[in-house]
């Protein structure tokens, strides 16, 4: 009789305290789950700064080390050293051209002048002179000046027997009023070749008497023998 009365009054506590039970276990099962919530953020919370900050740990560390690959993705354009630390060239100089006398025992009795008018007593006129006149004996060896290839052979009446010479790179020399040329076109000669003799075939310098008539061309253009020449003070 006594623990039926116990157990109708423990049914009646539940049934007049069963909100508050429910309240409880909520309130009891927030509380756990809170718990737990705290318990692992701090475990994360645990990890290294080198662990979260360098991603590539797990891919075999990429990144280039100091004295390794140092000209991977270099330009490897070959860089021209300053000009002087470039190596000590020899410049080869080609020689000046330096002409012989076209007679060995002449005399100038008519010198080169292209800005000067100067008294022609054949043609009785003032002229400019285009060459140089060097007298000599009449029969006199004319001579070649320079080594070069005979390139004219001809005669006309103002100026006699004519041989030029082709020297190379457009240099040209002329001997006029010449006797008896001694060599043909194409014929190489060299510095001291006897072209002809001296004489007075060139009807335009007949009162001169025997000389030769010299001159020098550049590219087709007239130009002073003293270039070539060591003689004179021109």
């Amino acid at each position: 009789m006594k623990s039926k009365i116990n157990t109708q009054k423990i049914k009646a506590f539940f049934k007049k305290n069963s909100y508050y039970m429910i309240m409880g276990v909520c309130v009891l099962a927030i509380g756990a789950m809170i718990t737990v919530a705290v318990v692992v953020g701090s475990k994360g919370s645990d990890a290294t700064p080198n662990e979260v900050i360098n991603p590539d740990n797990n891919n075999n560390n990429l990144t280039p080390q100091p004295g390794i690959d140092d000209n991977v993705n270099k330009d490897d354009t070959t860089v021209a050293p300053p000009a002087d630390e470039l190596p000590d060239t020899d410049v080869i100089t080609p020689e000046p051209i330096v002409f012989g006398l076209p007679v060995s025992a002449g005399t100038i009795i008519k010198d080169y002048t292209m800005d000067t008018l100067v008294w022609s007593s054949t043609l009785k006129q003032y002229q400019v002179h285009n060459g140089i006149d060097f007298n000599a004996e009449e029969g006199a060896s004319v001579v070649s000046v320079y080594d070069g290839t005979v390139i004219d052979v001809s005669y006309n009446a103002l100026h006699g027997n004519v041989v030029k010479v082709d020297h190379g790179n457009g240099l040209v020399t002329s001997y006029s009023s010449l006797a008896g040329p001694t060599v043909t076109v194409g014929q190489i000669v060299y510095t001291g070749t006897k072209l002809g003799s001296v004489s007075t075939s060139a009807t335009a310098e007949m009162s001169d008497g025997a000389h030769v008539h010299f001159t020098v061309s550049l590219d087709g253009q007239t130009v002073s023998p003293y270039d070539y020449m060591v003689i004179g003070d021109k």
